[in-house]
Formats: structure tokens, C-alpha cells, sequence
């Protein structure tokens, strides 16, 4: 079996990420496979990233507190094809300079980790989603590129609250190694002219897709709603709707649960979509009024008919 090593390259076009691929594949031998990964790889060996990017939070994680071996990806014709420092000039063709730093880079890096260590590096890497999501509509950030190990998800300009999806995007999910970087210039004059979608609709749609990321709520904590998600499954729709309307009175997940006769796993997974979206502020239960009045006509009822019994000797 041919020994791996799994190189990871972010920020890069399609066209040029093929071109360099092909060649940094030509400077190993036979004996050693190439396996491309997403930077969120949590056996990464090589990082090659576009210098644009090289400051964003995520990439400093990696070459920071992971210690990944990385090169820095610098268009700059007068040095293309030379290393220096951290520093790879693009276009570049295969040197003995740059052979012997893949070579290097790879004969340092142990090929298999122990648990402890690949336990380790997992957990570091873990996404803190409550942390994520606030960053996400955060307006200091202006624009950003959101991604996952499956490649990029959108574009968000979050003071306009607009989000451009992907093209080649295929699935309308993620998982915890979702997040983000600040997007370039030129990505953000790409869809300049185009309408995006919703930021809010968009964001909730993608955390109701993801399960895995969400985090179950106390059944018996009283919330209202802010403001009304907009699903874009018709499958989800109808409950969705219903249980926003009871949450728009102020109401717990018990609560609405007894009121709709909904199953509390779907009421818990709306919730739990919603404190992750700030969509809803918790209250106390004497601000709640689903149910109350019904609970209190309930009451006056039995209180009537106990009364109507005794009068009656029953």
C-alpha cells in the first residue's frame, strides 16, 4: 500500500487550483498518494493558502496552535517559481527548491498519529456553533466566505444581510467544521449586481438542515418569539408555522407540545434553531399567555361544578 500524505489548498480559483494540484502531484513519486483535504482535516500535513487569506481566524488556528506545515500562495511575477520564507511564488514549476520543501515537510510529519493525539487535534478543532452563528450576523465583519470540510457554502454580506450561495454547492446542510473567513475583494465584486437571499432565512433553513449542531433545550423555559422563520421545506412548513404562533404568545416547549399535539422533538428542534438564532429571548412564566386563559377557564369550570355538586349532595 502507497504511503499518504493529505495536502490541503484554500482561496483558490477552480482554474488555477486544478494547474497547481497537477504539479505539486508531479514533484512526489509513485510511491506516496496525494490526498486532497478541506483545511478542516483534522490529519492536515500541508497547508498552501492564497495570502489574502493567510489572516483570517481559522487559517491563523492552523498554523498557530496546530503547528500544520504551511506555505503561503503569492502572485508576484519577478519571484514566481522561488520560496521565501513562508512565501511560494506562483507560477512555479518544479525547482529542486521546491521539491526539497515538500519532501522536507512531508518526512517530518508522522504519517499515523496516536488516539491521544488525533483526539486532541479533533476536539481543538471543534466548532463552538453559539460562538459561530453570532459572528455569522455580526456587521463588524462586513463580508465573509462561510465553508465546511465539503468545500465553500456562501457568501454573506452581513450589513446588507444578503447571502449568495454557492454554485457548486450540492447539499443544503453542514456539520461541526463549519466557519468562516473574510472574503476577498474580488468575490465580493463577483455578485455585486446580483440579489442575494434573506440572511436570516438562509441561516435558519441551514441549522434546521443540521441536527448534529444543534443543542436540546429545557422543555419547561418559557420563550417569545422575535421574529417568524420563513422554511423552505413545505414539509416543515405547516408545524413550523404552528409552533411560531404559539412561541409569538410566549409559551415553553411543554406547553406548545399539550397545545398541538406535536411531537416535543420537532417543538425542541424549532427551539433550538431559534436560541441559536437569537429568534426568540427567554420570559418569565407570568409573561407567557399560551395556554393560561384555557388553564384558568379550567379551573373556574371545576370550581363551579364542585361547588354544584355539594349543593346537589352528589
Amino acid at each position: 500500500m502507497s504511503e499518504q500524505v493529505k495536502i490541503a489548498i484554500f482561496g483558490l480559483s477552480l482554474n488555477v487550483l486544478e494547474s497547481l494540484k497537477q504539479k505539486i502531484q508531479a514533484l512526489y513519486d509513485t510511491s506516496i498518494h496525494i490526498n486532497w483535504v478541506n483545511i478542516a482535516d483534522p490529519q492536515l500535513d500541508i497547508l498552501l493558502v492564497n495570502d489574502m487569506f493567510f489572516g483570517s481566524p481559522t487559517i491563523q488556528n492552523l498554523v498557530g496552535n496546530q503547528k500544520v506545515a504551511y506555505l503561503r500562495l503569492v502572485n508576484k511575477q519577478d519571484k514566481a517559481g522561488s520560496i521565501e520564507n513562508d512565501a511560494l511564488y506562483l507560477p512555479f514549476s518544479a525547482t529542486d527548491e521546491i521539491r526539497n520543501w515538500f519532501k522536507a515537510r512531508y518526512m517530518g510529519t508522522p504519517l499515523k498519529r496516536s488516539n491521544y493525539e488525533t483526539q486532541t487535534t479533533k476536539s481543538t478543532q471543534t466548532t463552538d456553533i453559539n460562538k459561530l452563528v453570532k459572528e455569522l450576523v455580526d456587521p463588524r465583519n462586513s463580508n465573509i466566505q462561510v465553508f465546511d470540510q465539503q468545500g465553500n457554502i456562501a457568501l454573506i454580506n452581513i450589513r446588507k444581510e444578503q447571502v449568495w450561495v454557492d454554485s457548486e454547492r450540492r447539499i443544503n446542510s453542514t456539520d461541526s467544521s463549519l466557519n468562516y473567513t473574510y472574503a476577498t475583494m474580488q468575490k465580493v465584486q463577483s455578485v455585486d449586481s446580483i440579489q442575494g437571499q434573506d440572511l436570516k432565512i438562509w441561516l435558519w433553513n441551514l441549522l434546521w438542515n443540521s441536527p448534529q449542531l444543534l443543542k436540546e433545550q429545557n422543555s419547561n423555559t418559557f420563550y417569545k418569539l422575535k421574529f417568524w422563520p420563513q422554511p423552505l421545506s413545505a414539509y416543515d412548513r405547516q408545524n413550523v408555522f404552528k409552533i411560531a404562533a404559539c412561541f409569538e404568545k410566549g409559551a415553553s416547549i411543554h406547553q406548545v407540545e399539550k397545545k398541538l399535539e406535536i411531537k416535543q422533538s420537532v417543538i425542541q428542534h424549532f427551539i433550538s434553531v431559534a436560541v441559536l438564532m437569537d429568534a426568540v429571548q427567554e420570559i418569565n412564566e407570568t409573561d407567557a399567555k399560551l395556554i393560561v386563559k384555557s388553564e384558568k377557564n379550567e379551573g373556574v369550570l371545576k370550581g363551579f361544578f364542585g361547588k354544584l355538586r355539594r349543593k346537589l349532595g352528589l
